[in-house]
C-alpha cells in the first residue's frame, strides 16, 4: 500500500515539476509571441554546390544542412515558428523551405520538441522526400507518424548503458554510427525519466573519407568522449553550447554549457567545430545569445579561432573543396 501511494505521489510531483518548467518557458516566451522572428538577410538559395566536398549551413538551433560531396544531410530539422507551442523562434530559419534540396539523410537525435519537430518533418515530407532516410534511435518510433520516407531505427545500447556506440549501418551510401550521448528522452520533460525512455543519441557520419560528428543534446563525460576520439578521426563536430543561465559554469548532467562544450571539443579533437543549440529559442534560463559570447571568448583565449567557427543563422561555412 505504501509503495503504491509513494509511486502516485512521485508521479504527481514529476508532472507538477514538468508543468512548472513548461510554464516557465511559456512565460519567458510571452513577448516573442507578439513579435515576428528576426529576419535572416541574404538567405542562401543554392546550399549544395558542385565544387564543395564538405560544408555546413546553420539553419538555427540544432538544425544544420550538411553537404558531403554529393550527399545532403539535415540534423534535427526545426523549420516551424514554434517548438511544442511553448517556445517561439526569436530568429527565423536560416533557409527557406523551398530552397532545401532533396536530402539523403535526416537525423533525429531525440524526441524533445526542439529536436523532433513533427511540423518540420511534414514540411519536408510535402517536398516529396520519398527516397530520404529518416534515421532515429531505438524507441523514438513511438513519437513518429508513418511518414512517406524510409524510416530507419538504430540501436543505442539502451541509452549507452555499457558501450559508447550503438550500431553502424550504411544508409544511402553514408556510413552512420550511433554514438554516446548523456541525455534523456520522452516528449514532455519528466515522462522520459518516469517511463525509462532512452531514445537519444549522437551520430558519426562517414563518407568518402570525411567524418562528421553531430552530438545532439548531451552532458559531459570526458572518458566517454575521449573514447570516441580513439575510434574516429573527426573532421567536423557540431556541438551544443546552450541554453544556460550561468554560462561561465559547467553544464548540467544532461546539457553542456560553453565551458564543458569546449572540453568536449578538446576531447574529440576535430579539425573544425561549429557550436549549435543556442540563439534561436527563449528557454526559461537566460539570454539565448549568451552562450555564443562566452564560447567565443573561450575560443579566443585558447587561440582556436581557426578551428572553431561561430557562424550566424543562415551562414554557410565551406570546409573542403574539390
Amino acid at each position: 500500500m505504501f509503495n503504491r501511494y509513494f509511486l502516485i505521489l512521485l508521479v504527481l510531483v514529476c508532472i507538477i515539476f514538468s508543468s512548472c518548467n513548461l510554464l516557465m518557458v511559456a512565460v519567458r516566451n510571452v513577448p516573442t509571441f507578439f513579435e515576428a522572428p528576426e529576419p535572416v538577410k541574404n538567405k542562401i538559395t543554392d546550399p549544395v554546390k558542385p565544387n564543395v566536398r564538405l560544408s555546413a549551413l546553420w539553419i538555427g538551433h540544432a538544425t544544420v544542412l550538411l553537404q558531403m560531396d554529393d550527399k545532403v544531410i539535415i540534423t534535427d530539422p526545426f523549420l516551424t515558428e514554434t517548438a511544442g507551442e511553448f517556445a517561439r523562434r526569436t530568429v527565423e530559419p536560416g533557409i527557406d523551405t523551398k530552397n532545401i534540396p532533396g536530402c539523403d539523410i535526416i537525423l533525429i537525435s531525440h524526441s524533445h520538441f526542439d529536436h523532433l519537430s513533427l511540423g518540420s518533418l511534414e514540411l519536408l515530407e510535402e517536398k516529396g522526400y520519398k527516397k530520404c532516410a529518416l534515421v532515429f534511435p531505438n524507441g523514438l518510433e513511438n513519437y513518429i507518424p508513418d511518414y512517406d520516407m524510409n524510416l530507419i531505427r538504430m540501436k543505442n545500447d539502451n541509452g549507452y548503458r555499457s558501450k559508447i556506440t550503438g550500431e553502424t549501418r550504411t544508409i544511402n551510401g553514408i556510413r552512420i554510427t550511433t554514438v554516446y550521448s548523456q541525455h534523456w528522452a520522452g516528449r514532455y520533460g519528466m515522462d522520459g525519466y518516469l517511463w525509462g525512455d532512452n531514445a537519444f543519441t549522437g551520430y558519426i557520419l562517414e563518407y568518402h573519407g570525411m567524418t562528421v560528428y553531430f552530438a545532439g543534446d548531451t552532458g559531459y563525460d570526458s572518458l566517454k568522449f575521449k573514447k570516441i576520439r580513439e575510434m574516429f578521426n573527426i573532421d567536423l563536430a557540431l556541438i551544443p553550447i546552450g541554453p544556460c543561465a550561468e554560462c561561465n559554469q559547467c553544464g548540467t548532467i544532461n546539457h553542456v554549457f560553453p565551458v564543458d562544450a569546449y572540453e568536449l571539443y578538446k576531447d574529440i579533437k576535430p579539425k573544425w567545430m561549429i557550436p549549435i543549440h543556442y540563439g534561436t529559442l527563449h528557454f526559461a534560463q537566460a539570454d539565448p545569445m549568451e552562450p555564443k559570447h562566452v564560447f567565443e571568448e573561450l575560443a579566443r583565449k585558447n587561440g582556436e579561432q581557426e578551428k572553431i567557427f561561430v557562424i550566424n543563422i543562415g551562414e554557410q561555412k565551406i570546409f573542403m573543396e574539390k
